[in-house]
């Protein structure tokens, strides 16, 4: 992340880190003392070695790596001994050297001390005047002046980040607090961290025990985008994926030790059992993650993935209270709400709908004599059945007690009976033993009722309705059969002008 702190004494440079601060000093001194050039160099006491880390050269300012090594006696090495500024004249140029030696912050070690010591060359064409005693000593006082001036900069930039820490802190407790409550609580996360850490990007990818799969959930973009990644499925075995390595706690390969700068790499545990993966990446603006900022990420790991297990946990004890136990079908109250999409979705797009209302002959009977445990295997064996047969748009549900109701997107009339003939059919075939009883076994069946949009009903209710009036007939006609609605509309008819004529013929 970026820290921005205007340097004091009337500059307009920004502090941006370290190297960025000694950028803006090579370009204020080289404006101010008409330089052709002036590079920086960091002194390393171990190696002997001065290590170019800046140049400011023609208007332009750009990194450099180069290591020098001073020759004993010459105008660098004489700079670094004494601590005092060398002027050096060669058929190359005229040259200032100017030594320092300071302590910064390391944000890496979070607030210890760390001593900086290093050389500024400026430098002149053999075109242009040599630098005169008096010119030497004011450009490295100004130049000793500016770096001074680091110190406040560093303080502003420390006072900043540390009010931006403290309000990250308290606002990231409450986003993964409030996590816990809302549906959207991935979202959420991703979208906290995003905002207060200012990554390019963060993904999401939980643990899928039951498959032995990572799989993708979501990324935050820098736009703040959130986007699924639910596609991404990664076996959780050694080797298959650096994602499955790192969870698995295996060696990562090379590409990690490449980026480790701008790529974190988080595996989410709650109670030492690691439940997924957070990655956090700046790859595309190549921005180094700074350590402060790894160590205050991790420092919310805990948090984080309480957050995620409890979002996890609670999708699905509210799935589990959408599902009956017993049949493992949907219940009445999340087929109301799936009836509602699908018939709006079959008026908008003028599709056939149809629907299935069954329910399982003398259920009440079996129960009485048998008992309700080989009542609930009875219901049991016929959601089994039901789940085995349905396509993966059909929506069934235990509507109460022994009845169930199948809603069939796009399906007809003809289509919803062949179904309902084949869920007869296998139930037919079932054999539920019953060891005291007589038979060793008890055979069952179901009456059904079709219904069909828009032929039957232009409603919810009056589908509903249908469907009823279709299972009504049938249980009053002998149960275990199966009836269209358009078909029980016709025989009541029959049966009413039957009705009508026996009433004349008798008066």
């Amino acid at each position: 992340m970026k820290k921005s702190v205007k340097i004091p004494n009337g500059g307009q440079a920004f502090y941006e880190g370290h190297d960025a601060f000694m950028k803006a000093a090579l370009e204020d001194v080289s404006g101010r003392f008409s330089l052709d050039g002036a590079s920086f160099y960091e002194y390393d006491e171990k190696s002997g070695l001065l290590r170019q880390r800046q140049r400011h050269a023609a208007g332009v300012s750009f990194e450099h790596e180069e290591n020098l090594r001073p020759s004993p006696g010459s105008a660098a090495a004489r700079a670094i001994e004494t601590l005092s500024h060398v002027v050096s004249r060669t058929p190359g140029g005229s040259f200032l050297y100017s030594p320092f030696k300071f302590d910064y912050y390391d944000p890496s070690g979070g607030r210890s001390v760390t001593p900086s010591f290093g050389l500024v060359r400026m430098e002149r064409s053999p075109r242009k005047r040599r630098f005169s005693p008096a010119e030497a000593a004011r450009a490295d006082a100004h130049l000793r002046s500016y770096l001074r001036d680091y110190y406040k900069a560093e303080f502003f930039s420390l006072h900043r980040k540390y009010d931006k820490n403290v309000a990250a802190i308290t606002e990231l407790t409450e986003v993964f607090a409030t996590a816990l409550r809302v549906r959207d609580s991935f979202r959420h996360i991703l979208s906290g961290i995003q905002t207060y850490f200012g990554f390019d990007r963060v993904r999401l990818y939980l643990i899928d025990e039951k498959n032995r799969k990572l799989k993708g959930e979501l990324s935050a973009d820098i736009r703040g985008q959130i986007k699924s990644i639910s596609y991404e499925e990664i076996p959780l075995e050694a080797g298959a994926h650096r994602f499955a390595d790192i969870v698995l706690g295996r060696s990562s390969g090379a590409f990690m030790e490449r980026y480790k700068d701008c790529v974190l790499y988080m595996p989410l545990a709650v109670q030492g059992v690691t439940i997924g993966l957070l990655i956090v990446d700046n790859l595309l603006s190549q921005q180094r993650i700074e350590p402060a900022e790894l160590a205050m990420l991790k420092s919310f790991g805990g948090q984080i993935a309480l957050a995620v297990d409890n979002s996890r946990l609670f999708d699905k004890v509210e799935e589990l209270s959408l599902y009956d136990e017993l049949t493992k079908l949907p219940l009445r109250r999340y087929f109301n709400q799936r009836f509602q999409e699908e018939f709006y979705r079959a008026e908008r797009f003028k599709q056939p709908l149809a629907l299935v209302w069954a329910d399982v002959d003398y259920f009440k009977e079996v129960n009485d004599t048998y008992g309700h445990q080989i009542g609930d295997q009875v219901l049991k064996e016929a959601g089994r059945l039901i789940l085995s047969n349905l396509r993966k748009i059909d929506f069934p549900c235990r509507y109460g007690g022994d009845e169930i109701i199948i809603l069939l997107p796009q399906a007809s009339g003809a289509e919803a009976q062949r179904l309902a003939e084949r869920l007869n059919r296998e139930l037919s075939e079932l054999r539920i033993p019953v060891p005291f009883s007589r038979t060793k076994e008890l055979r069952v069946t179901m009456s059904i009722g079709v219904s069909t949009f828009p032929a039957d009903a232009s409603s919810m209710d009056g589908l509903l309705e249908k469907a009823d009036d279709a299972l009504y007939w049938v249980k009053s006609h002998g149960r275990g059969k199966i009836a269209l609605y358009s078909d029980v509309a016709g025989e009541k008819e029959k049966e009413q002008a039957a009705a009508g004529g026996k009433t004349d013929g008798k008066s």
